[in-house]
């Protein structure tokens, strides 16, 4: 399960309780750097439960695994109902984000996403919503997306069955779901419409058949391919990668690399008829014949290899050519 905690925002917003409709709340990000706005989601069509809370208050504890068993039960906030935590506290000093990670991981509701408002209550718009109840805590609102109103609301120790009662009214209770995929591939990668050329791990949501939203992570590695092209001049055809020359020009090969990709190879042959070679002074400048393996294959002139140059004037040479 994915653990939000809170991150110090210092944003208003207003909520307008007397006339049922709830507005603000928006661009706000947690602290894991995800950004939430009440407006996205009511116009989503969710269901979004406002939890307010103090670290000192025992409702607010007690509350904290109903809270957090709603969240799962509902989808995670993957369907139609979110669930969003605020702490507000007007204490000196404010409570760190730290304490109210620890206050969260204590209290059992690590599943929501979970917001550091550090505000007294009369000072900022949610003020309105503590009047509602003559003060106290915890406090609990589920907003509407019908016309962005406060349908339920209470406080103390959440009654968390009166709450599933109208949740359950208004939503279909569906599960999300996850999913994982490895692809290995060279070049690039074409997943669900979308191409990707570089390794990395990438997310997709889609909705499932419960109308919740779908997660699915794609493990990919990117493997290169590669070329090369090398020049060689020579009196006589020559056999190379399969194929017999016999005229000078430009001739490419598809071998594959170490990694399974692609490796274009490239060679420029030159079909000369008085091909030299420069050597040393006790044998002078000689005219090639041809050049062979010890196995007596033709080759090209390979680097680091053991060859045998013979030459027109019947002479033979064996060379290891070091690069």
């Amino acid at each position: 399960m994915k653990k939000f905690y809170s991150l110090l925002i210092a944003v208003s917003f207003v909520f307008n309780i007397n006339a049922q409709t709830v507005s603000g709340f928006n661009n706000i990000v947690d602290v894991n750097g995800n950004t939430h706005s009440l407006s996205t989601y009511l116009n989503d069509g969710k269901y979004v439960i406002l939890n307010f809370y103090l670290e000192t208050c025992g409702n607010c504890m007690a509350s904290a695994p109903k809270i957090q068993s709603i969240y799962d039960d509902y989808g995670q906030n993957l369907c139609e109902v979110i669930v969003l935590n605020l702490i507000v506290d007007n204490s000196s000093p404010y409570p760190s984000d730290q304490d109210c990670i620890d206050w969260m991981t204590n209290a059992g509701c690590t599943g929501p996403p979970n917001f550091n408002y550090q505000a007294s209550s009369g000072s900022l718009g949610w003020g309105q919503f503590y009047s509602v109840h003559g003060g106290g805590f915890g406090q609990y609102y589920l907003v509407s997306p019908d016309d962005n109103s406060v349908i339920h609301s209470q406080t103390g120790v959440l009654d968390e069955q009166a709450l599933r009662a109208v949740l359950n009214n208004n939503v279909t209770v569906g599960a999300s779901n996850t999913g994982n995929t490895s692809a290995t591939a060279c070049d690039s990668y074409t997943w669900n419409g979308q191409t990707y050329t570089s390794s990395g791990n990438y997310d997709q949501s889609f909705s499932n058949s419960s109308g919740c939203d779908s997660l699915h992570t794609l493990s990919l590695t990117i493997n290169s391919s590669n070329s090369g092209s090398g020049s060689y001049t020579s009196p006589t055809p020559v056999s190379w990668q399969g194929q017999t020359i016999s005229s000078s020009g430009s001739y490419s090969a598809t071998l594959t690399n170490v990694l399974g990709c692609d490796s274009i190879a490239t060679l420029n042959f030159t079909l000369s008829t008085s091909s030299t070679l420069e050597n040393d002074i006790s044998f002078g400048t000689k005219k090639i014949f041809k050049i062979v393996d010890m196995l007596g294959r033709s080759n090209l002139g390979d680097k680091n290899k053991t060859l045998f140059y013979l030459y027109q004037d019947g002479t033979v040479e064996k060379k290891i050519i070091i690069e």
